[in-house]
């Protein structure tokens, strides 16, 4: 469906679609497409189209930033008895590209702008309440930018996915995904997958966390075992860093069901009254 983009004063509207060629796209691949333009009653002139892959996360503010602490700096420092900014939910831009500038779109015209843009390692996953999206912007002479939505679901790569098969397999239910966004981090997206146990073998499991972090020709994940308490002991977490690569998953269908089975057995302790 065409939808009105542009309108102001004195300027005819434009409308615009953006169309990808799949509506899912796994990390790391190309997601293209094409961005159709129809022109409106008179000529217009296009500065630029750009198109924006964005990602709904919790949103930390860049410590680099912050006002000073109290007495820092000596009295009267910045910031001195202000609240630092409290973490807040919004859109983060996780790629962008420029597909088109300076153009002329005459009346009634069609213009077809076709599209690629790569969806990085890092991009958080479409599971849970997390959710991604395409966001066409179109800047005219002489009227307000307008900006176009389109939702796409981002698909884990062959070795996260591989991970989040075996714990549905050892089952463990994906109860809360994640995102969190953190400025000035070499992996500026965190995202957490929190897995409630099913099975009377992990009674004494609370959750199992999990995040990844992108390697070459792998995945790195940090796995979190949240064990409940008893009339005896405190509750208790253990956790362990893992390195799924292409030769474990070479190893067969079981190999990574396996490693974690053995692992969250580990770090769940024995069993206390």
């Amino acid at each position: 469906m065409i939808k009105t983009m542009l309108g102001a004063a004195g300027t005819p509207a434009l409308a615009v679609e953006t169309v990808p060629a799949l509506r899912e796209v796994r990390v790391g691949e190309v997601l293209d497409g094409v961005v159709e333009i129809e022109g409106g009653v008179a000529a217009l002139h296009i500065a630029r189209v750009t198109l924006d892959l964005v990602v709904r996360a919790l949103i930390h503010p860049d410590p680099r930033r912050q006002p000073k602490a109290e007495g820092a700096a000596g009295e009267g420092a910045a910031g001195e008895g202000e609240d630092a900014p409290e973490p807040h939910h919004g859109l983060i831009m996780i790629a962008a590209e420029t597909i088109a500038t300076d153009l002329t779109l005459d009346p009634g015209q069609l213009l077809a702008l076709p599209f690629a843009i790569e969806i990085p390692a890092h991009a958080p996953l479409s599971l849970g309440v997390s959710t991604a999206g395409l966001r066409t912007r179109v800047e005219v002479d002489g009227a307000q930018d307008g900006a176009d939505g389109d939702a796409i679901r981002i698909l884990p790569d062959r070795w996260t996915g591989a991970v989040l098969d075996a714990m549905e397999h050892l089952d463990f239910r994906l109860a809360e995904a994640e995102v969190e966004h953190v400025p000035g981090d070499a992996c500026p997206f965190f995202q957490t997958f929190v897995f409630r146990p099913m099975s009377l073998r992990d009674l004494r499991v609370e959750c199992v966390d999990i995040a990844f972090r992108p390697r070459d020709h792998g995945v790195h994940v940090d796995l979190v075992v949240d064990n409940r308490g008893s009339l005896f002991t405190a509750a208790r977490e253990g956790r362990v860093g893992l390195d799924i690569d292409d030769e474990l998953l070479d190893m067969g269908a079981d190999a990574v069901a396996d490693l974690l089975r053995e692992e969250i057995d580990r770090l769940k302790g024995p069993i206390v009254a």
